[in-house]
């Protein structure tokens, strides 16, 4: 039996051996408070692994080195020393840069597409139909979403 877990971080001893890449992710404590009567933990270290060539493709770029989003599952393993161990095999690696790349895309083609048939219901049933006023209303909607996604990536590069 495995648990499935989603982890992000910044790779630590990143180390590539027979196309398996092997990194550490430092993450935690997930809240800074805890429900009463429970503490928090300190921060945990995963070992993660994964295949090199989902490592290279989970980066936006060689430049990206934004965190990385993992997701995964725990298994045992045998470490060189003959000591049992907990790793997270990895079955999907992005970036955050290559999420919000994507994102951003995903955004941009909606608001294209619901600025079209905002066009369209003004062509086909008038400005001041209520087919058209749903369609401005929408496309409004989607592009306020586009602009504060926007403008949260700029104030994260900023800060």
């Amino acid at each position: 039996m495995s648990a499935k877990i989603t982890l992000i971080g910044q790779p630590q001893n990143l180390h590539v051996e027979k196309d398996i890449a092997t990194f550490k992710i430092v993450t935690g404590p997930a809240s800074n408070s805890a429900p009463k009567g429970l503490d928090l933990f300190k921060p945990v270290t995963y070992l993660v692994q994964c295949s090199q060539r989902q490592l290279n493709r989970g980066r936006a770029g060689t430049d990206d080195h934004s965190e990385l989003i993992i997701e995964g599952y725990l298994e045992p393993r045998l470490g060189p020393d003959g000591k049992l161990f907990i790793a997270v095999v990895g079955l999907s690696v992005a970036s955050k840069q290559q999420q919000n790349e994507r994102k951003l895309t995903q955004l941009r083609d909606e608001v294209t597409k619901a600025e079209e048939i905002y066009d369209r219901a003004c062509t086909d049933s008038g400005l001041d139909s209520p087919q058209a006023k749903a369609a401005l209303a929408d496309f409004e909607r989607l592009k306020g979403n586009l602009l504060k996604f926007m403008s949260s990536r700029s104030a994260e590069k900023a800060g």
